[in-house]
Formats: structure tokens, sequence, C-alpha cells
């Protein structure tokens, strides 16, 4: 018996390793990598999986001379940590009557959101209904028969003292691609229709109008007040002809994709 534990312990190197892979590679391919890491390095961790499973099967074929207790325990702290956070945590809270966290949801779900139609309509023309982070691509990529469609996008408005005397605001949104930790407001500035009076700071709207060219000497970078990450356009403005005031929808604050072509996410 202790024959055989020695033997398995000088293997666990190679054991530990093999099951790390094996993690690396389910979270790569087919868990929640996103709540982790961007999803855009998500090849770079199954490269890495690869090496550590050539390594750990290398490791398993060639035991160590002299197991570490040392080692065999780390595996442990780190097998502990991976369990609590693939639900490990969340089971413990639905059983224990006492965590903070075990509470009955008291407010009803929201309702779904219906359907986008293909086109909003404002002051009798028709608007291509699109998203700030979707428009935002559009933008850097300036194509000129981009800039001549008419779109509608809404999002949370920012003003300052220095918008409102170009008659301008910032529209935006704030965009999830791995986690909320990393969110980005991405959004344009607006310019408003001649005497039209802005949209209260921090309300929500839908702003119809076109994309146009920002002046030369107005193409600095711009930084949203409040937020760790922004990305507000630098070479392009957004023209609006209409602006609707909107109650917010909890659950489309947020951009969780971004599409290439109609129908947009909006």
């Amino acid at each position: 018996m202790t024959r055989r534990f020695h033997a398995l312990a000088a293997r666990l190197d190679g054991l530990a390793m093999l099951a790390l892979a094996g993690f690396l590679l389910w979270l790569a391919a087919a868990g929640n990598y996103w709540m982790f890491l961007n999803p855009k390095f998500a090849p770079l961790t199954l490269g890495a999986a690869t090496v550590l499973a050539i390594l750990g099967a290398f490791a398993a074929i060639r035991p160590v001379s002299r197991p570490s207790l040392g080692r065999a325990a780390c595996y442990l702290c780190l097998l502990a940590m991976i369990v609590l956070t693939q639900g490990g945590v969340q089971a413990l809270s639905g059983t224990i009557d006492s965590d903070p966290f075990s509470v009955a949801p008291t407010l009803p779900a929201p309702e779904p959101a219906g359907p986008v139609p293909s086109r909003l309509v404002a002051l009798g023309r028709e608007y291509i209904p699109i998203n700030t982070g979707e428009l935002y691509d559009i933008a850097a990529k300036g194509h000129a028969e981009a800039f001549d469609k008419p779109y509608a996008m809404r999002g949370t408005v920012h003003r300052d003292a220095a918008l409102d005397a170009k008659g301008e605001f910032v529209l935006y949104r704030l965009a999830v691609w791995c986690c909320y930790a990393d969110g980005t407001a991405v959004g344009f500035r607006v310019r408003l229709p001649q005497g039209a009076t802005p949209p209260e700071d921090k309300s929500w709207v839908v702003a119809y109008g076109r994309l146009a060219d920002a002046p030369q000497d107005e193409r600095n970078e711009y930084t949203l007040p409040g937020q760790a990450f922004s990305s507000i356009a630098q070479a392009a403005l957004f023209a609006t002809d209409h602006l609707e005031s909107a109650p917010v929808p909890p659950e489309q604050v947020y951009m969780y994709q971004w599409k290439t072509s109609e129908p947009y996410a909006f």
C-alpha cells in the first residue's frame, strides 16, 4: 500500500498538470472563459494548455524520485479554487439559510424585449437601428457610403460645459466583451440640430441622424468622466435630425454583441 501511494505521489506533478491542461482546454472551448479573460486570448490559452499537457504526460511517465508534500498541498488549493469558481460558491449559498446571498428575488423578472423592427421612423423618415459599438466600427472604417446612411442609436447622455458651448453631447453605452470589470463606454459626440435644446445629463435617449466627419482640430481623445475605460469616436460625429427621450431599460444598458451587417443588435 505504501509503495502504491509513493508511486501515485511521484506522478502527482504530471497528473496535476494534465488535469489543469484539461480544465484550460474546457474553459477556452466550452466554459465561461469570458468571465475571466477576454475571448481574444483563447488561442493563447489553448496553446498553453497544449504545452502543459505535453509536459504533464512526460512528468507522469517519468515520475520524480522524491515527491513533495508542499506541491501536493498547492495542487489541492488550486483544485479547491477551481471548484469554487465553477459553481461551488453558488451551490453553498443555496444550501445555507443564513447566507446573505441566499435570498429569494423580490422583483418580477423583466419582460423579454420585443423584436427590433428593421427600420425606425422619425420625422417621416426611416432610420437603421444600430448600437453605438456597431456604429463605432463602421465609423472607424471611414467608408463614404456608410456616412450617407441614416441611423438610429440609443444610449446614455453625458454633458459638460465645453460640449454645451459647441452644441454637442456624448451618447454612449457600456460594452461588455469579457467581464463587467472591463466594461467600456463606447459612443460618439452628438451634434444637435441648430437651436435644439440638449437632453438632460445622464438621461437615456434615442438619436436619429447620420455620421459626419469631425473637424481636424477637434479629433482629440475624449475621456468620459467616471468610466474606467471609454472609447469615444475621434474622427466622426453623429449629426442628429431628431432626439427621443425613452425610459432606461436596465437589461439593455450593456452591449453584449456587435454585428457587422443588418439586422444590427441595436
